[in-house]
């Protein structure tokens, strides 16, 4: 592990490559940026290996012009950081020419392939930029969040085929925010309402890395009793695929179910 001082110009982040250049001695080949965590793509003596860096802003520029600390970890030694991507890590020498055992690539194939699923709105991603626990007092991470749960809502109206609206309410800056959907099948007396919020709150089922939870209610359309014991708040797994909770939702709704959960 390393640690450097650095200068760093957010109004002119092109210069990042050339800092990182200087203080690591090797070409900077592909630069990637999450929340405060860098991948660096770094190529000396023909070969190009990971370097894994965080970096914290210091309070005052040194007198010198240095106005950050950077932490850096190559790949060989698995750090905990491997969200980089596959545009980036294709630019890496195989790890066979390098010696390495390949843990930290496979960790990043791992996180790839999540994201190609989150991308299809298939299920939930979780994780985003620097949000440990809860999105909240984070732009970047909320952003991230309010995409991966639209496109998760969006996937389960389509599998189940029924009208309505998702709906985002951003809140506050404390908090993630919610995204919302009220659907429910042409003619019907009864719909569903499904949120996904990322602040952390006590659920049944446990939350995801950032947070991220999923309740989910049946919903009287027709003057129904609203606090009947088969429009009780259900809970689903963050890591519930689409096409299961579009079907759970069915599924609840068969008269059959719901006389077995009032009998």
């Amino acid at each position: 592990m390393a640690k450097l001082l650095i200068t760093l110009d957010p109004a002119c982040p092109e210069r990042l490559p050339q800092a990182l250049s200087q203080a690591t001695g090797s070409e900077i080949v592909a630069l990637e940026r999450e929340g405060r965590t860098l991948y660096a793509a770094c190529r000396r003596a023909g070969l190009t290996t990971a370097l894994i860096g965080t970096v914290h802003l210091l309070d005052h520029p040194l007198p010198s012009g240095e106005n950050a600390a950077l932490t850096l970890e190559g790949e060989d030694r698995n750090p905990a950081a491997a969200r980089a991507s596959r545009t980036f890590t294709r630019h890496l020498t195989p790890a066979a020419g390098l010696h390495v055992d390949g843990t930290w690539r496979a960790r990043c194939e791992e996180w790839q392939a999540r994201v190609k699923t989150a991308l299809s709105g298939e299920r939930l991603l979780g994780e985003y930029p620097d949000a440990q626990g809860y999105v909240g007092y984070n732009a970047e991470g909320k952003r991230a969040f309010e995409l991966d749960a639209r496109r998760y809502l969006k996937a389960v109206q389509r599998h189940l085929g029924w009208p309505g609206k998702v709906h985002w309410n951003p809140g506050g800056v404390a908090v993630s925010g919610e995204m919302t959907a009220h659907l429910a099948p042409d003619g019907a007396d009864t719909g569903v309402f499904i949120e996904v919020s990322a602040c952390g709150l006590w659920a049944p089922r446990q939350a995801s890395p950032s947070g991220v939870a999923v309740m989910w209610r049946l919903e009287p359309l027709a003057g129904q009793d609203r606090w009947a014991h088969e429009y009780r708040n259900r809970w689903a797994s963050w890591v519930l695929p689409a096409a299961q909770l579009a079907q759970d939702v069915r599924t609840a709704l068969t008269p059959e179910h719901v006389d077995a959960q009032v009998a």
